[in-house]
């Protein structure tokens, strides 16, 4: 299912509408737009998982860029960045793409979205996958939430890209998160993701299982990444109480 789908009914909701960075279809215009607002983007595909084709775009300042997908950097100038940036995503599609068509392309295949200043353990971006279940029409119910730190170098934080993984608790008292409250901030989590799973069920009554990918930034504040529909639990193995994991197959 895709990405914009999601973020479109969420977003029509006024309760979650705050918890969302700005997301667009990328095109050179939404590119322009963007980073007319902020100094960073992210770029994803619509319909990509486990941190493939992520790409990171941020202003060097004097009209410089740095594109970095994964731990490679390739600074451009202004006039450059979107022929860069295209040459990188089609390089999946046909050899030759006209160009009359790269936008449309583009805007199917990637979104673009407002690079949140991500909470960070020494200088290392967390974010937190919140698992939510139900089973046999019962209530949705939190069932796990961990923590999933960037390996060295990175700015997303997929366990295939040597994510470390930690127990949210952790993650939130070794972050300069640890002066908020902690309950405050672990409350907030679940009451916002089940007021996410509560929206998207209305337009998909079958689903049983959302994996949110959810984040606190610099200064607290709670930001909904985005929703997976068939999230990894594996990752949940990775802890050192598998309670949650438990409590996860379960309701499988």
């Amino acid at each position: 299912m895709h990405k914009w789908e999601r973020y479109c009914i969420l977003r029509e909701d006024h309760r979650i509408h705050a918890y969302l960075p700005e997301t667009r279809l990328l095109t050179e215009e939404t590119l322009w737009q963007m980073l007319s607002k902020t100094d960073a983007v992210i770029l994803k595909p619509a319909a990509g998982s486990g941190g493939a084709g992520i790409i990171l775009v941020f202003s060097a300042g004097d009209d410089r860029f740095i594109i970095q997908e994964k731990l490679t950097k390739q600074s451009v100038n202004r006039d450059d960045l979107f022929s860069c940036l295209t040459q990188t995503i089609l390089k999946e599609f046909a050899s030759f793409v006209d160009s009359s068509e790269v936008n449309k392309i583009l805007s199917e295949s990637y979104l673009i979205q407002h690079r949140i200043a991500i909470a960070e353990i020494e200088q290392r971006p967390f974010d937190i996958r919140v698992m939510v279940q139900r089973k046999n029409g019962s209530p949705w119910k939190v069932t796990g939430k961990l923590a999933k730190l960037a390996a060295d170098g990175y700015a997303i934080t997929n366990v295939n890209l040597g994510a470390t993984i930690l127990p949210v608790e952790t993650a939130i008292q070794r972050s300069s998160l640890h002066t908020l409250s902690q309950d405050a901030l672990l409350s907030e989590l679940d009451q916002v993701a089940l007021l996410a799973v509560e929206r998207l069920q209305q337009h998909y009554p079958n689903i049983g299982v959302i994996g949110f990918d959810m984040c606190f930034d610099m200064q607290g504040k709670l930001w909904i990444i985005e929703a997976n529909f068939r999230p990894d639990d594996y990752i949940f193995l990775e802890l050192e109480d598998k309670t949650m994991y438990q409590t996860i197959q379960a309701y499988r």
